[in-house]
């Protein structure tokens, strides 16, 4: 579906500027909190991850531990950026470590521009 969205969006004549594609942010998405909030959720961080490589723009508001090391945090990243090379579009890594939860566990914040959702596992 998402991809058909961007192919659409792709053949329209008009000139594009900025940053554009088709976004999935776990934590602005009431939808895509919801799936990610089921047991067992309906998609992971690879998941996506593979969604940007053919219409996304990159990994958008997923919530990851806290305690998340910098060689894991790093690691995504560099997935990322070999995405990014690969299909030669930029993709963003957007993450948000959330103190003191661990992946599955519910993100806690008080803010009208989040929803809370689980913490997604590092792959």
């Amino acid at each position: 579906m998402s991809a058909t969205i961007t192919a659409v969006l792709k053949s329209l004549p008009v000139k594009l500027c900025g940053y554009s594609g088709l976004m999935l942010p776990p934590l602005e998405d009431q939808t895509l909190a919801a799936r990610a909030a089921e047991q067992p959720p309906s998609y992971g961080i690879t998941d996506l991850l593979s969604y940007s490589s053919v219409c996304g723009v990159g990994l958008d508001t997923v919530p990851i531990p806290g305690d998340s090391s910098i060689e894991d945090v790093s690691a995504l990243m560099l997935d990322t950026a070999a995405l990014a090379c690969k299909w030669d579009k930029p993709l963003s890594c957007r993450l948000f470590p959330v103190p003191g939860k661990a992946a599955g566990e519910m993100t806690e914040f008080n803010s009208p521009f989040l929803i809370n959702s689980r913490v997604f596992a590092l792959p």
